[in-house]
């Protein structure tokens, strides 16, 4: 049994992504057009936020393939909001009674599943204009969460050990993103009112090229 680690992803997409922004930058840029360096760390910073989630979300991965169908009976959930409701039904119970531990337990799960696609929510409308209606934002959240539940589901076919698919965490990544929303909006409204310029600049522009 061997495990790919979410580091290693990292590592190999960062190299990978400055690489090919280095030749992309080199073969296009113009001497009479000064590099955004702010609007490069943004880009980096963007895609070693999608590294990171990947990272958590889907890794370590086994190079092995176990089918076990029973594990979906215990690691797959579709109906909305049970999962966390029955974590709190164990309050006082699991853990030899220990509420505090299932609490901070419980905290870490929701929380984390709700900071997860917070940055998303903020960083999706600076990179393309598309994103600037919540609705599409919101949507663009939607969709990678149900992807990576999706990715995880087949990693639950396969026989990965601890994976769960449950869509308690889609509802949480999506109100984390939208939480993300509001948090760009009152940074638009702020770059508008102090008139933060280099910012408004990005703001109007897409990104990633």
């Amino acid at each position: 049994m061997y495990l790919i680690n979410g580091r290693f992803i990292i590592f190999l997409g960062v190299l990978c992504y400055l690489v090919g922004r280095g030749i992309f930058i080199g073969v296009t840029h113009k001497k009479n057009n000064p590099l955004n360096w702010i609007k490069e760390a943004i880009n980096f910073l963007f895609v070693l936020y999608l590294l990171m989630v990947v990272s958590v979300t889907l890794f370590p991965l086994a190079l092995w393939i176990d089918f076990n169908f029973e594990q979906i009976k215990y690691g797959l959930n579709l109906i909305p909001l049970i999962s966390i409701i029955k974590d709190f039904s164990k309050i006082g119970i699991a853990y030899d009674g220990d509420s505090a531990f299932m609490i901070g337990l419980i905290i870490r799960n929701v929380g984390g599943n709700i900071l997860l696609l917070m940055p998303l929510g903020v960083l999706a409308p600076f990179i393309s204009k598309k994103f600037k209606p919540m609705k599409k934002s919101v949507l663009l959240a939607l969709l990678v969460s149900i992807s990576i539940e999706f990715i995880q589901f087949i990693e639950l076919l396969a026989g990965g050990r601890g994976r769960t698919v449950d869509v308690d965490d889609v509802i949480c990544n999506v109100i984390g993103a939208s939480l993300g929303y509001l948090i760009y909006k009152i940074m638009y409204r702020l770059i508008v009112k102090y008139q933060i310029k280099f910012l408004q600049n990005l703001d109007s522009e897409k990104l990633i090229m």
